[in-house]
């Protein structure tokens, strides 16, 4: 299976300390994909990054993975997110500074990696609308999963009604008291048979299966330190079983698995401690 995460690479930027490590949606996702999917499938990165220091540290992490990375290089800077973490653990995003990601267009032959994909994965937020249009006009002939990132703090049931005929499985990251919004979602599923999941942090997670539902608890975690990240493993781990076949309720499983290690510890992944030989393709544009 070829899969494509195509969105953000960049910095998470954590305060007060200032350290820095490599994060972005798109970034963690394939990151867990590459370990959690088979040995045989292809992960593909397509995004951009900028020409500063942030830039730096996107090249030195992406080269001690085995992702085939097709990233554009743009005059100006990397996407930063900027982050607070609260005494429980629970992650603030206290700013997000989109850089390079604001000019992004996708050139020929990332648009051809995107088409030919067999799962396409990406988010979108805010920042990033016009780049999800752009690449929602791609035709696919495979999956495509959207991560609906900011869902939970700008609702954006219009975009979702208008997209959801080219989405085959969509993730909202959900508290546990936004009912409306959860039975809104239910609706839609339903109404268009659509595979919709909702990750609710302790309280576990709920999918949508056109009129079905199935329920799956969070995995216990004796101290959690930082919950950056853990909507991004949860979504590889369950796609990683799903699109092999696994029942939805297996995928949730091992979704919450893996998201447990990711809120176990700082950083939205755990860091390799030695490189590994590739080739990265960084294309300036």
């Amino acid at each position: 299976m070829k899969v494509v995460c195509v969105g953000d690479c960049g910095v998470d930027h954590y305060l007060p300390s200032g350290e820095q490590r490599f994060g972005g949606i798109t970034a963690n996702f394939a990151r867990h994909a590459k370990k959690e999917f088979r040995a045989d499938d292809e992960i593909h990165i397509v995004s951009c990054i900028g020409d500063d220091d942030g830039a730096r540290l996107v090249r030195s992490s992406l080269a001690a993975t085995d992702i085939d990375c097709h990233i554009s290089t743009l005059p100006g800077t990397t996407p930063t997110q900027y982050i607070e973490l609260e005494a429980d653990g629970e992650r603030n995003f206290v700013r997000y500074e989109a850089g390079v990601l604001n000019d992004f267009v996708f050139n020929q032959q990332q648009r051809g990696i995107i088409a030919d994909s067999g799962l396409l994965v990406a988010p979108v937020y805010l920042q990033i609308i016009d780049l999800f249009s752009e690449l929602l006009a791609i035709e696919t002939s495979g999956l495509t999963a959207i991560d609906f990132a900011d869902f939970q703090q700008h609702p954006d049931f219009d975009l979702l009604e208008r997209t959801i005929d080219k989405i085959d499985i969509g993730f909202f990251g959900l508290s546990v008291d936004n009912a409306a919004a959860t039975e809104r979602i239910a609706s839609l599923a339903a109404r268009h048979d659509k595979l919709l999941v909702t990750t609710l942090g302790a309280n576990g997670s709920r999918a949508f299966h056109g009129a079905r539902q199935v329920q799956c608890d969070a995995v216990a975690v004796g101290d959690v330190v930082d919950t950056t990240g853990a909507g991004d493993a949860f979504a590889a781990g369950f796609l990683s079983r799903y699109c092999h076949g696994a029942d939805i309720g297996r995928s949730m499983q091992h979704g919450a698995q893996l998201a447990a290690t990711v809120i176990a510890r700082l950083g939205s992944y755990q860091r390799r401690t030695r490189p590994v030989s590739m080739c990265t393709k960084f294309e300036t544009s």
